[in-house]
């Protein structure tokens, strides 16, 4: 397994990667405590001399019903080891408050598979499934994304911060996509559902 670590967040002084449920928490399978690696032993990396966090918690990912967020917390072990200006190209974020996503929104990430892309918001409240090892799960009130040239993602690419290039705010996790389009979850829902906020 291989994803992105996509920012550093913290609630009550403890500092924490955000990332995907489907990354960091192997779709609900792991355990809080499980050691996070970077790089990850899919690029080479060891549990013995590579490990940067702990697996704290996870929204779970439901079969049943539909989600809206897919995301995941590990406590960072070292604090001088992950800066939260992680962000090649994007550098630190202008402020700790998200933005809402919407239509017609230039965005960038940063991602562990296809680097640095850009990108345009088309949609803001889609229904989409998406595939994983659990099934086929149903997204809603997600944001799409169409690419500005190649894809704007690929496999390993999941967990990216989706920032805003006009302001330099974070409006977005990244889920999943296709050739066609990226799926990411509302940033603002996802921050709330593990109550933590961004540092930058």
């Amino acid at each position: 397994m291989a994803g992105t670590l996509g920012a550093v967040v913290t609630a009550d002084d403890v500092s924490y990667i955000l990332s995907n449920n489907h990354v960091l928490a192997n779709e609900n399978a792991l355990p809080a405590g499980t050691p996070i690696f970077q790089p990850g032993p899919l690029d080479g990396g060891s549990a013995e001399n590579d490990p940067i966090a702990t697996l704290a918690r996870f929204v779970p990912l439901e079969t049943d019903k539909p989600n809206r967020v897919d995301c995941a917390l590990a406590t960072i072990l070292d604090a001088n080891a992950v800066a939260p200006a992680i962000l090649p190209k994007i550098g630190r974020l202008k402020g700790t408050e998200p933005i809402e996503a919407t239509e017609g929104m230039q965005i960038e990430k940063t991602g562990r598979a296809t680097g640095y892309t850009v990108g345009t918001v088309f949609d803001v409240s889609a229904t989409v499934p998406i595939d994983f090892e659990l099934g086929s799960l149903i997204f809603e009130d997600q944001i799409l994304i169409r690419s500005q040239g190649a894809a704007f993602s690929d496999g390993g690419d999941s967990g990216s911060l989706v920032v805003d290039v006009s302001s330099g705010r974070a409006t977005g996790l990244l889920v999943g996509g296709s050739p066609q389009f990226a799926i990411a979850n509302h940033i603002g829902e996802v921050l709330q559902a593990l109550s933590v906020r961004l540092v930058c």
